[in-house]
């Protein structure tokens, strides 16, 4: 049975992680032991559960204590500073108090991995409240031992947010031992702003897409044409996995970006600098919002926008050997990279 970390995912078996509790984990430990896997359970957090979500994850860390060999690698949260336009629970994205803030990054020592926020959405100076910047606000995670998944772009301003993601990445790097670890991501070229389209859903879109897709794949990449044709958001965001910055991840179910854009982009980055996110659930709601299945493996909202996937690990590695990756590639992308970037710790320069 091949194994695989699923870095970014929100429901397994019938446990929406976003509302789960301290008795889901003797189900979720079986369950990734049937599958073989192992997991990051990642959490769309409404502010009225900040408090049962601290519950959770402390009971969390006395249960690692008590079974080292879990199954279970901790926890990330997606949100709530995310960009406007993204199909995510509308509870999940709010804005915290400072002290929220601070009570979410010391969750860092009791086994929150990440947390998924729009680097975009302020400048590093922009004070939050109390002489609170962003800047503070990022250290007090990387102090606690969280780190931050870049994601969930504006999309009214591609350079500024592009040059705001790049000052984020800087300035983590400059106080913090270099890794293309230290920092992590949510999956590109989703939820961003984009010079092309990435995906081909509805019968209207699939129509287009034998005159669209070739001006994207059909040519070589080079680094200094990645931000014309791509984006200046997602070429920054490949740029800095090229200099070792940091970890893009990427969609292999055909649904939430092409498969033919996903091969281009494993080509151009390769294997050894991806990571393979599924960003989907087996349960037919997230944060007390419920899912559309709509039958075409993709979870809506009830506006529409794409909330989640339906495609678990194995129909994303099948994917993977579709598009020519090796088994080698494949468990690079599946296992090797997100395990050892979630199992890293960060480090004062």
């Amino acid at each position: 049975m091949s194994q695989s970390f699923l870095y970014h995912f929100h429901g397994l078996g019938d446990v929406d992680f976003s509302e789960m509790g301290e008795s889901d984990f003797v189900t979720l430990e079986s369950l990734c032991e049937e599958r073989g896997l192992e997991i990051l359970p990642t959490v769309y957090l409404r502010r009225p559960a900040l408090a049962s979500f601290e519950a959770l994850v402390r009971a969390y860390a006395k249960y690692r204590a008590e079974v080292p060999e879990t199954r279970i690698r901790g926890f990330g949260v997606e949100g709530p500073m995310l960009g406007p336009e993204g199909g995510i629970p509308r509870a999940g994205v709010w804005s915290p108090s400072v002290e929220e803030w601070r009570r979410l990054a010391a969750l860092g020592e009791h086994g929150l991995r990440y947390v998924v926020m729009a680097p975009d959405a302020v400048e590093l100076d922009e004070v939050f409240g109390e002489g609170f910047t962003f800047a503070d606000l990022l250290v007090d995670f990387y102090e606690h031992g969280c780190r931050v998944a870049l994601g969930h772009f504006h999309r009214d301003a591609p350079e500024r947010s592009a040059r705001r993601m790049r000052k984020v990445i800087e300035f983590l790097h400059g106080r913090y031992e270099s890794s293309p670890y230290l920092i992590l991501t949510d999956h590109l070229y989703n939820d961003m702003p984009r010079n092309f389209r990435h995906a081909y859903r509805s019968a209207e879109e699939l129509a287009l897409r034998e005159a669209e897709l070739p001006a994207v794949v059909g040519r070589e990449w080079s680094r200094e044409m990645l931000a014309d044709l791509l984006g200046p958001v997602p070429a920054e965001m490949i740029h800095a996995a090229e200099e070792g910055l940091l970890f893009p991840c990427i969609n292999f179910d055909g649904y939430h970006v092409d498969l033919e854009v996903v091969r281009k982009t494993v080509g151009y980055l390769g294997a050894e600098k991806m990571i393979a996110l599924t960003d989907h659930t087996e349960v037919a709601s997230m944060a007390l919002e419920p899912l559309a299945d709509d039958g075409s493996l993709l979870w809506r909202r009830d506006d529409g926008k794409v909330a989640a996937g339906q495609s678990g690990p194995e129909r994303q590695r099948r994917n993977m050997a579709s598009i020519g990756l090796s088994e080698q590639e494949i468990d690079q992308i599946f296992w090797h990279n997100p395990k050892t970037a979630i199992e890293y710790t960060v480090k004062s320069r």
